[in-house]
């Protein structure tokens, strides 16, 4: 079993490599309430307890950088109330944890909390009527930078438009910011939508963002997305290919894409998930010495995780491309794996 007191350590090793003077106890507090604690890989059923990574394990970690330095925050997504069996019982565990952890945020107050909450009851409605089948609710994703040492500067919340059909419809008629997203087209049988999602900073500024992912590999896939995404999608795929991607199996990748709009922009990004017989690592690290400048950060999650005991595995990395600047963002995200988990 994978404790709160690992995955705590981790992360304060790592706020440490990556020179983010946040306070531990902070640190520590705000995943304890965003995970409630739990961090088993597996349900009581036995299936992963969350979908969040391939180990099960509700934790993931990235670093983030752009214009040739790495950004000095940390960052991470975990899951609350894994170990529920009852979608509804979940979603009520999650929202009761949003509206704590909006306290940790510089200008969290009831507002905020309650538009988190309103998120959440624009994509499941009546979550007594989910089938438990249905484990993914809600992901909580957090970034401490050094700036609020003791509070979270971000607070992300994602949710599955899938579930409950008309869950993007009614999102674009209750916020205008998700209505004036790019989309691919409903019709498209290569893409499905993904993931949904709502972000607050520590200024009280939203962002909205909509995931889509390809339903199976086809070859077709980087035409398709050059189709719908124009310049943005090209550079970004030319990009990974001069980094060492394949060009000819590119479509043979996990792809996400993430359409996002903030306060008056909206960036297109484009991930690579790994698989099993999928290993980043090189991809990973060629990326970074471009656009972060050198491999520090990408090389502090590893060994932040080696130093707690536990193995890293670069489990996605993401390039984002907006047309003011170019390309802009790299994340990247690893998921550390405990032996006892």
């Amino acid at each position: 079993m994978v404790t709160t007191a690992a995955a705590g350590k981790f992360l304060v090793d790592l706020a440490e490599r990556l020179t983010v003077c946040c306070d531990p106890g902070t640190i520590r507090a705000v995943l304890d309430r965003a995970c409630g604690r739990q961090l088993d890989s597996h349900a009581p059923d036995g299936r992963r307890a969350s979908t969040l990574t391939v180990s099960g394990i509700p934790f993931e970690a990235s670093v983030s950088g752009r214009g040739g330095q790495f950004s000095p925050t940390l960052r991470y997504a975990t899951e609350t109330a894994t170990q529920e069996m009852e979608f509804g019982s979940r979603i009520t565990a999650q929202i009761a944890a949003i509206r704590d952890l909006v306290a940790w945020l510089p200008n969290g107050d009831d507002n905020v909390a309650d538009m988190f909450q309103s998120f959440v009851e624009t994509l499941y409605p009546d979550p007594a009527k989910v089938p438990a089948r249905h484990g993914f609710a809600t992901w909580l994703g957090l970034v401490h930078p050094a700036e609020t040492p003791h509070h979270a500067a971000r607070l992300k919340l994602y949710g599955d438009p899938t579930i409950v059909p008309g869950a993007l419809h009614r999102l674009r008629s209750a916020w205008p910011g998700f209505a004036e997203l790019a989309a691919v087209p409903d019709h498209d049988t290569l893409f499905k939508p993904a993931i949904a999602a709502i972000e607050v900073n520590a200024r009280g500024e939203v962002n909205h963002k909509i995931y889509s992912r390809a339903r199976y590999n086809d070859v077709a896939l980087p035409m398709k997305l050059v189709r719908y995404f124009g310049d943005a999608a090209w550079e970004l795929l030319s990009e990974f290919v001069r980094c060492g991607v394949d060009a000819a199996t590119l479509y043979q990748h996990d792809v996400m894409i993430c359409c996002a709009r903030g306060a008056g922009t909206t960036e297109f990004s484009l991930s690579l998930v790994a698989t099993p017989n999928n290993d980043l690592t090189e991809v990973v690290r060629e990326l970074a010495t471009r656009h972060h400048g050198t491999t520090h950060a990408v090389d502090a999650l590893a060994h932040a995780a080696q130093s707690c005991g536990a193995r890293l595995t670069y489990s996605a990395l993401g390039l984002g491309f907006s047309p003011e600047t170019g390309i802009g963002k790299l994340n990247v995200y690893g998921a550390p794996t405990w032996d006892a988990a």
